[in-house]
């Protein structure tokens, strides 16, 4: 089996040095400047190799600079002619770096100690959510997983969704639909652990197992034929890297309610720009099941540019700055502040990265929780 250096050395010889991920880039639109382009990245690593006696203290760090300035939107793999997975090798080197991020040294801390990106008591997990919800679910806390309890399906919030409030809305209109549907599920609370994502995203990857591990023998444990989520990091950590049952069928919100849901009983009627989360339908492939489900509502979807908003890849915290000038970008691109026309969007971390910008911005299962009428307008 080849080592980790050997990928990466094969990778690096399949790349010519073309340009066509160049232009794509969200990084290289937001700074002008090739050095952070996947291109230069790649010149960086090409130049290590070639003259590693030339690849002094001070250009290694100007190199973790440009690895860590990164979305990992996937455009750069999409566009690549060579078939050159460059995501898989910055994730790579990303691990002989993290040290000179103390944001990103928090972070793996935090996650080691208390099993979430927050650094908060795990058991806040479902707490710091489901209080909002006993008057309309009075017996919630019966659907938070304890040793013994299964289900057919089970809900995985994530870090983001758990413990920042903007997204209470989006798990309190997830449950009122799970009810209405009348399905088996639960929710792991305390019991479930990062996915492991952002430590793969620090090149973390043994770390990130550990976790995984204890949540795979929870879902086996607890029976589960489907497991749901509404991050596509969770999505794609819950895919590729946890080592689940092939019969556990592993869907994202919008798949798992286009699935469940074949018409509406009040249609919406309403234009919406969508915006696709890049993790979502770059890497998870996951494109149509939101578009079917919007067209069932009587959304009509405007479509914008399939490009990064800026929010993922651990950029929002190695460099807020060019974050937002992605974010910025991509505001005055699709016209979003001279037209009056919502975006909706299916990844929480999309939409913060949207809405904390001034742009109306909403999960396409807030407005699914309408078009059933099980709430408002």
């Amino acid at each position: 089996m080849n080592s980790k250096t050997d990928i990466v050395d094969e990778l690096l010889k399949k790349c010519v040095q073309c340009g066509s991920c160049v232009l794509l880039c969200p990084i290289y639109r937001a700074t002008g400047q090739e050095t952070f382009s996947p291109r230069g990245k790649l010149y960086y690593l090409k130049l290590k190799e070639a003259m590693p006696e030339k690849f002094d203290d001070e250009l290694a760090k100007e190199f973790a600079k440009t690895i860590f300035t990164c979305a990992f939107c996937g455009r750069c793999v999409e566009s690549c002619s060579s078939e050159v997975d460059l995501t898989e090798i910055f994730r790579d080197i990303r691990r002989d770096s993290v040290e000179l991020f103390p944001a990103l040294e928090q972070i793996e801390e935090n996650i080691s100690e208390e099993m979430n990106v927050y650094g908060l008591d795990n058991e806040m997990r479902a707490e710091s959510w489901t209080m909002e919800l006993y008057d309309d679910f009075p017996d919630i806390d019966d659907r938070i997983y304890n040793e013994g309890m299964t289900a057919d399906t089970i809900l995985f919030v994530g870090c983001l969704m758990s413990f920042r409030s903007r997204h209470t809305n989006v798990l309190k209109s997830t449950i009122k639909i799970l009810e209405h549907l009348n399905e088996d599920y639960l929710i792991l609370g305390g019991e479930e652990y990062c996915c492991g994502h952002p430590l793969d995203l620090l090149g973390k990857v043994e770390e990130a197992d550990k976790l995984r591990a204890h949540n795979t023998e929870i879902f086996h444990n607890s029976k589960a034929k489907t497991i749901i989520t509404d991050c596509p990091g969770c999505l794609e950590a819950l895919r590729e890297h946890h080592k689940i049952d092939p019969s556990v069928r592993i869907l994202h919100f919008s798949e798992y309610f286009d699935e469940k849901i074949t018409d509406v009983p009040k249609k919406l009627n309403i234009k919406l720009k969508y915006h696709d989360p890049c993790e979502l339908f770059r890497n998870n492939k996951v494109n149509e099941a939101p578009r079917s489900l919007m067209r069932k509502m009587g959304i009509e979807v405007i479509e914008m540019e399939p490009s990064c908003c800026g929010g993922g890849g651990m950029l929002r915290v190695t460099d807020g700055k060019i974050a937002q000038v992605v974010m910025d970008q991509r505001i005055e691109k699709e016209k979003l502040k001279e037209e009056d026309t919502c975006v909706v969007t299916c990844c929480p971390s999309c939409l913060e990265q949207f809405e904390q910008s001034g742009v109306t911005t909403w999960d396409i299962i807030e407005y699914l929780v309408k078009a059933l009428e099980l709430e408002e307008e």
